[in-house]
């Protein structure tokens, strides 16, 4: 005897088990939007980075120490006081869509956001656009 399976039982992809998991209903639905919205501006495959980083694509970089690295070209973490997004490492020069963006505090590379609600999608897409240009521009990337 064959048995099918409904689509709903399809296995789910590590990112998507990940999103799937989270305790804080809010955070879930808020990851899922983000999942959408860096899907459509990235075009890359969504992956994990560590255990709570949802990161897209990677770029090398080296540090002033001469030690090299990589990291994401774009992503965000779920956390639990903040959703932190993380952007091109100049970002800060994008201040026009910083501007309008809603409530947010600037990290090294990256902002923290405490609510999706508080904030502009909109610009907030455009900074992950222009932030994975500048990345792809001024570093060596992948996408995986």
């Amino acid at each position: 005897m064959n048995v099918v399976l409904p689509i709903s039982a399809a296995p789910k992809t590590r990112v998507e088990r990940y999103i799937s998991a989270l305790d804080d209903k809010q955070r879930k639905a808020e990851s899922e939007e983000l999942l959408a919205l860096f899907a459509r501006v990235t075009d890359l495959p969504a992956a994990i980075w560590g255990t709570h980083k949802v990161g897209y694509g990677r770029y090398a970089y080296t540090m002033d120490s001469g030690r090299s690295s990589e990291f994401m070209i774009a992503g965000f973490e779920p956390a639990k006081k903040h959703i932190i997004v993380y952007l091109s490492p100049d970002f800060e020069d994008f201040t026009g869509q910083l501007e309008t963006l809603g409530k947010h505090d600037k990290g090294k590379s990256c902002i923290f956001i405490k609510a999706l609600k508080d904030i502009n999608l909109d610009s907030l897409e455009e900074l992950v656009r222009l932030g994975m240009a500048s990345t792809e521009k001024n570093f060596k990337t992948s996408e995986t």
